[in-house]
């Protein structure tokens, strides 16, 4: 693969990203704390970001950086409500264990 075409996916995979967080690029570039025209120029293939710039652009979209490089086709991200639901699906299963744990203590020791 070409770097022209990795910053294409990366320029592609950005704006996806955004899209579906109803971003627009004054959003994200001041959720990530990078200027307006450094996002433009990333967006626009102009620029390639730092290692350091990659890792806020991932986090204020919630994703691992490597996410930003998979082909178009692949599911990029798990959505807000999928993550929500695992999140809550997770917060009862941790309840029920301590609860279970704090009735009989010795039952997790065997």
């Amino acid at each position: 693969m070409t770097p022209e075409l990795l910053q294409k996916r990366l320029s592609s995979n950005l704006k996806k990203a955004r899209k579906q967080l109803s971003y627009s690029q004054e959003k994200l570039a001041e959720e990530a704390d990078i200027s307006v025209q450094m996002m433009n120029d990333i967006e626009g293939c102009r620029r390639w970001p730092s290692e350091k710039t990659l890792s806020k652009l991932a986090n204020a979209l919630q994703l691992d950086v490597y996410t930003l490089f998979l082909p178009e086709d692949s599911k990029i991200e798990v959505s807000i409500a999928e993550r929500k639901t695992i999140a809550d699906d997770l917060q009862k299963l941790f309840n029920k264990t301590v609860e279970q744990y704090l009735k009989n203590p010795t039952d997790y020791y065997r």
